[in-house]
């Protein structure tokens, strides 16, 4: 047996026939045989009469005799009035559809009616023909034709509702052959007011029913809970949800299978009686009313067959056709379940290659050649044969058994989990939003771009100042050094003017007077010339920078070409970077004006000009030549009077360190610690702006997650975005730089550790950039006071500098994201629980894929509770909108997932020790007289039979109501 299962299928579940015992409008038998095998899109028929089964029992008779062979079902639907009336004082419709697997069903029902009897003048009248002809002769004595009799007796046999009740509930037999049927329309419930005096008989009368005829949309909302909250908590209190259904109430020929406005019933079942029973159990899923069926999958994009042949006696060479719903393939182990699913997969170009524990890769030796055919719905086929010809189309997302425990293993969330769930968020983008990137890693570098390189541009600055203060700090704590060397060179100059030989003579003193001063007028000219030469060298690092920037201007301009292009914008000059004029001419001209100020103050070699260096010289050599005093004395003199030249300049030079270091560099190291800590949190206030473009990204996914729309349980998975801090690196690299065997700042490691602890690592964790900055500079205090010098705690070789580029190092925190189930990250959680987020992004979020979805027992680490919880209604969702073919051992996912068809597989050993592989398949409700039917193979292997599951449900001894 190979069947697809439950499929949509046209049912009219209230026909009436010619003969119906009230307004009978056909013109016979023929024409009405003739009118249904005109129709062949209703399937299954309930046919309707009042109180009786005899023209069910005739039309089936015709059907034996070869007659509308195109309805595949007869169902017996008796129709009954029952009193009290309702507030339009009508009596109350009430049907009972009737099995007929019973071979003697017919019988049992005629003996159950006769049981049910209604008193009439002290008389006592059951519901069979005879008594009720001998009530409507009772009734009206002018009654003579029996057929008027018997219509009367209908017309007046109106029992009670809880007679009704009582007897339906002591017929045993009829009781668990058949179900409650109550028209909701003006001959049912609606004729009752809510408010009205009949108010409680309506409610019992509601609860008693466990099938409702309408057409009315309306009606089908509320019994399915899809109306307000007080509709639903009314719906709830009446016994729902409950399936509506709809019948043609056909009386004459015009009217049969044609109800009013092609509200037609459409049924997702097995066309017998027990298909019938699913839709108490899924009355929204497996009932339809319009007039098509629904059509939730892409054709193109579901398997309706797979052909296998040429298997070397593995399988048969047969035709498994597969339903376009939930597909469950289940069997003992080792029986080749996982091989259907792993040929479809191959021939899908979908299969793991890499896994060398599948069934293709243990067997593949064996059955090369094996040709597998994919059927799709909208007519296409896709053919392969084993080892010779794959495919690489990827048509179905297959997730194998040991795919999902690799993604989901404890030491596993690295790149390719990461990109599971990035594809589901690419999903959810608006393609008009994706930036024509083919993926989510690249649609994120594309919109984060600039502000990471923003980001880098901030850690230069960061790292650019704490040099810039070092240098600021270093000539700080030379002042004092450099105010002593002023003191020691004007207590040497003192010293040294006390050393001068006196003059002999007073022209002797004037000589000696005037090479000082010349002495001092040479090394001031000198010192001009230096810094003059030194204003060439600025221009030539001036020129070297501008080739660099120069360079970096030519590499701006050709991507911002590119970018203006794609952007389509022709004008790009405005976008051009350049420097506002040729700057080179400037360069020269300036340093021609230097080294003509340098020729200018260095002197003509022939004749140079008064106060010019070349001139001093010439003065001091003819000075020294005019000294008459001994040589010895006249060097001497030179010596201190050079010297004291050379402490005037340095002395000059120190004064005017010192005032730049007092002046200009206090208020600048003031500043550049404030720009510090401003491009500190600027680089914050930067990653702030990033999360904020995640978050754009990500903004679709958690809308899905967060409206009205979303079921409970999806409600419990969330994507986060987090600033996470990895603190124990952090402070591992800074316990490098201490020396800790003496104190350091917060005493030890210990403390420091648990100080930044305290107030850095929740500064850092919530992005606040107005927190990290006052934690940190909270933080710094210890490190500034007095006592506490940082040449006391460094390690040998460490500087100050390397201290600041830890404390404002920023590598340790970053932006990463992911997923939450119940408040907890997904690395956090345990391998089953990641395989029931992994099957939710697929099942639940990845709506941009309607490829078949193959899943080989996700079962396998997880509890029942979760699957039943959770699973179970995730499957029920996505196989609307995609084909779900499902391998597993769990009757949660078979059973209460409604399975549209079950594939049972079986695997017996050929004389060669090889297995032969077969298969059979049909819907979750089909029985076998013989035992085999596909529920009874569920039950057996996966409840492990009828009596395992009575034991086991005696022995949980739960109290429950119908």
């Amino acid at each position: 047996m190979l069947t697809r299962g439950s499929e949509w299928r046209r049912w009219d579940l209230h026909v009436h026939t010619p003969e119906t015992i009230l307004n009978d409008q056909f013109n016979g038998w023929e024409s009405y045989l003739d009118a249904i095998e005109a129709h062949d899109t209703v399937k299954v028929m309930g046919v309707t009469d009042y109180m009786s089964i005899a023209n069910y029992s005739k039309l089936k008779g015709y059907k034996a005799d070869g007659r509308i062979s195109n309805i595949e079902l007869l169902i017996p639907n008796i129709e009954f009035r029952i009193a009290p009336p309702s507030d339009r004082a009508t009596a109350i419709n009430i049907h009972i559809l009737v099995s007929p697997n019973d071979p003697n069903h017919e019988r049992e029902v005629l003996n159950a009616l006769g049981r049910l009897d209604w008193e009439y003048r002290g008389h006592r009248y059951s519901c069979v023909p005879d008594q009720l002809s001998a009530l409507g002769r009772a009734f009206d004595q002018n009654i003579v034709d029996d057929r008027a009799a018997l219509a009367m007796g209908v017309t007046q046999f109106k029992v009670d509702f809880t007679k009704f009740r009582d007897w339906y509930v002591k017929e045993k037999w009829l009781q668990h052959n058949s179900l409650i049927a109550v028209a909701a329309g003006d001959d049912g419930l609606s004729g009752f007011q809510r408010d009205g005096a009949w108010g409680g008989f309506r409610e019992e009368i509601t609860r008693f029913s466990e099938v409702l005829f309408s057409g009315r949309p309306g009606e089908r909302d509320f019994w399915i809970g899809r109306g307000s909250d007080l509709d639903r908590e009314t719906m709830v209190r009446l016994g729902g949800p409950k399936p509506v259904v709809q019948g043609s109430d056909a009386h004459r020929l015009a009217d049969l299978f044609n109800p009013a406005l092609d509200r037609f019933c459409w049924l997702k079942a097995d066309l017998t009686f027990d298909g019938m029973q699913q839709i108490l159990y899924e009355p929204e899923d497996r009932v339809f009313i319009g007039p098509t069926p629904p059509l939730y999958h892409d054709e193109a994009r579901v398997i309706v067959a797979v052909k296998l042949s040429d298997s070397n006696g593995w399988f048969d060479d047969v035709t498994i056709p597969l339903n376009a719903g939930l597909v469950s393939i289940i069997g003992q182990k080792g029986s080749g379940k996982s091989a259907l699913a792993e040929l479809i997969a191959y021939a899908a170009g979908s299969w793991h290659e890499n896994d060398k524990t599948n069934f293709l890769s243990r067997a593949g030796e064996h059955l090369e050649g094996l040709t597998i055919q994919l059927e799709w719905a909208d007519g296409s086929t896709t053919s392969t044969t084993l080892w010779q010809n794959d495919s690489e189309n990827n048509d179905v997302r297959y997730l194998s058994q040991r795919f999902v425990e690799r993604l989901c293993a404890d030491d596993h969330i690295g790149a390719e989990l990461v990109r599971e769930i990035e594809a589901v968020i690419f999903s959810y983008i608006d393609p008009t939003d994706t930036l024509n990137a083919s993926n989510f890693e690249e649609l994120r570098t594309i919109r984060t771009e600039g502000i990471r390189s923003e980001g880098e541009r901030l850690r230069e600055d960061i790292q650019r100042l704490i040099q810039e203060e070092c240098e600021l700090r270093d000539g700080r704590a030379k002042l004092s050094e450099k105010k002593t060397r002023v003191k020691a060179l004007a207590k040497e100059r003192e010293g040294l003017v006390k050393q001068t030989p006196k003059a002999a003579t007073p022209a002797e003193a004037l000589l000696q007077k005037q090479l000082q001063d010349r002495r001092t007028e040479l090394a001031a000219a000198q010192q001009v010339v230096a810094t003059e030469k030194q204003k060439i060298q600025k221009i030539t690092d001036i020129r070297t920078r501008m080739v660099n920037v120069k360079g970096q201007i030519v590499r701006f301009n050709t991507e911002i070409d590119t970018m203006l292009t794609d952007a389509g914008i022709a004008d790009k000059a405005a976008f051009h970077l350049q420097f506002a004029s040729d700057a080179e001419p400037i360069l020269i001209r300036r340093a021609t004006e230097i080294q003509g100020l340098v020729a200018k103050h260095e002197g003509a070699a022939e004749n140079p000009a008064k106060g010019t260096i070349r001139w001093l010289e010439q003065q001091i050599k003819a000075l020294v030549d005019r000294d008459t005093a001994d040589k010895a004395q006249q060097q001497r003199i030179k010596v201190i009077q050079g010297r004291i030249s050379a402490i005037d300049t340095e002395a000059k030079r120190l004064e005017a360190e010192i005032a730049k270091i007092e002046g200009p560099d206090r208020e600048r190291l003031k500043a550049a610690g404030d720009e510090r800590l401003a491009a500190y949190v600027a680089y914050f206030e930067n990653l702030k702006n990033e999360q904020t473009t995640l978050e754009e990204l990500y903004a679709p996914v958690k809308a899905k997650l967060k409206d009205g729309t979303a079921k409970p349980q999806e409600q419990e998975l969330e994507f986060s975005i987090r600033w996470e801090v990895d603190i124990a690196n952090w402070l591992q690299r800074g316990g490098a730089l201490f020396d800790q065997r003496t104190t350091i700042p917060y005493g030890t490691m210990q403390g420091l550790g648990d100080a930044a602890r305290k107030s850095l690592l929740p500064a850092w964790a919530s992005g606040d950039t107005r927190k990290i900055a006052d934690a940190l500079t909270a933080f710094l205090t210890e490190f500034r006071k007095g006592d506490i010098r940082p040449v006391d705690y460094l390690r040998s070789g460490i500087t100050l500098s390397d201290v600041l580029n830890w404390l404002y190092e920023v590598d340790h925190i970053r932006l990463t994201y992911g997923l939450k189930y119940n408040g907890v990250e997904l690395e956090k959680l345990s391998p089953g629980t990641k395989g029931i987020v992994l099957l939710i992004l697929y099942l639940g979020m990845d709506v941009g894929d309607t490829r078949p979805l193959i899943v080989d027992q996700p079962d396998e680490n997880l509890d029942n509770e979760s699957i039943y919880a959770l699973l179970t209604t995730y499957f029920k969702s996505a196989k609307k909108r995609r084909q779900i073919i499902l391998i597993t051992h769990n009757p949660n996912l078979v059973v209460n997932g409604d399975s549209e068809q079950v594939i049972v597989a079986v695997a017996q050993r050929r004389a060669d020790g090889l297995p032969h592989i077969t298969y059979v398949a049909g819907a979750i409700e089909n029985s076998g007289t013989d035992g085999q039917g596909i529920r009874q193979q569920v039950c057996r292997i996966l409840e492990g039979g009828t009596d395992a599951f009575l034991k086991r449900e005696k022995r949980y001894a739960i109290a429950y109501a119908k």
